[in-house]
């Protein structure tokens, strides 16, 4: 257990126990969340939160429960309420338990590689040194955005100034004329390659419960999607730190949902997920315009790529009906965004 000195600053070194996993899962996804829960166990961690939205794995959770006694605490939900109330949720309960310390947010598909906890351990005691305010992300090899913050040095997509839906053609002249620099903090004594960033995902986030304290909850109108940005921004815009750690990784299992947006024509695409992945993306985005013409030019050329360059590559295999109802779709999303109408403003079929 640690101990408090003074201006709340945590003294002693802490360890495997001390840190708890939450996560959240949804549907039929136990197949994925075992092989995270198992990483986790081997990990040591000293607990695991599953908050279950409401999934089709409720007695598989159970079973588990008897199995690993102590080690899993199941959260079940009547009703799906999204990734930002799940993580609401099980932020709620290890802010209210004594023996947490240190909070790790995962996705039930996320699978922590070996050594991953004993790394984040040494870095968060290593910044805990120099700052009383700050969260340890990890590298997840699915997400792109990974490459742009270290290998380039770049904001990450969707933070930075006037970009549309991830796109912004200042980042793009930045990448081939590399006028880029690199804002990295690696020391001797951190032994690892660590870089800041404006935001970052819950998929990694590692940060001791007293950040809890000072940023809150997540705000569950987002629903799903850019929910976990607008959290861990609070974290840069009170004065705190998100240090990127490239040398902690994680494993996606699950790579179904990586492309959700490219897949938006295909008819059995998750219209759920496309609608609110848009609209929150451009409710975000307004936090960061300065320039209205740079802003409407990133949001033409995304509209030209995603209405129309993306359906002449699929044309053969998308029929026009599903293709007008996708925009339709999108349409709507980008409205809704634009106009901060948030919460679960998504009607299936648009009806």
């Amino acid at each position: 257990m640690s101990i408090v000195g003074t201006d709340n600053k945590i003294c002693t070194i802490l360890d495997r126990s001390s840190v708890y996993v939450v996560t959240v899962t949804y549907g039929n996804r136990f197949h994925f969340l075992k092989q995270v829960i198992d990483a986790c166990i081997n990990e040591g961690v000293g607990k695991i939160i599953v908050v279950d939205n409401n999934s089709e794995s409720g007695e598989k959770l159970k079973e588990s429960e008897k199995v690993l006694k102590d080690k899993l605490k199941v959260i079940y939900l009547p009703n799906n309420t999204g990734s930002a109330g799940g993580f609401k949720v099980g932020l709620e309960e290890v802010s209210n338990d004594k023996s947490c310390q240190l909070v790790l947010l995962l996705d039930d598909d996320n699978v922590l590689c070996s050594g991953s906890i004993k790394k984040a351990l040494y870095l968060w005691n290593y910044f805990n040194e120099i700052n009383d305010f700050f969260a340890l992300s990890f590298s997840r090899y699915a997400w792109v955005n990974h490459l742009c913050t270290v290998k380039l040095g770049l904001p990450m997509m969707r933070d930075d100034n006037n970009s549309f839906c991830g796109f912004n053609i200042n980042r793009a002249f930045r990448v081939f004329s590399k006028k880029y620099s690199k804002k990295i903090l690696q020391k001797k004594e951190t032994l690892y390659l660590v870089t800041k960033a404006k935001v970052a995902p819950y998929v990694g986030l590692f940060f001791h419960k007293n950040v809890i304290s000072k940023i809150g909850f997540p705000n569950e109108d987002f629903f799903l999607y850019q929910d976990d940005f607008d959290y861990t921004y609070r974290i840069t815009e009170n004065g705190g730190a998100i240090y990127f750690c490239s040398d902690i990784n994680i494993e996606d299992v699950d790579y179904s949902r990586v492309k959700i947006m490219h897949d938006m024509f295909n008819e059995n695409s998750n219209e759920v997920a496309i609608y609110y992945a848009i609209r929150n993306n451009v409710f975000w985005g307004k936090k960061f315009i300065t320039n209205y013409l740079v802003y409407g030019f990133n949001m033409v050329v995304w509209m030209i790529y995603f209405f129309v360059v993306l359906y002449l590559k699929n044309i053969n295999r998308v029929a026009f009906h599903i293709y007008k109802k996708r925009v339709a779709l999108l349409l709507k999303a980008i409205y809704d965004g634009y106009k901060a109408n948030l919460g679960k403003t998504y009607i299936k079929n648009g009806s």
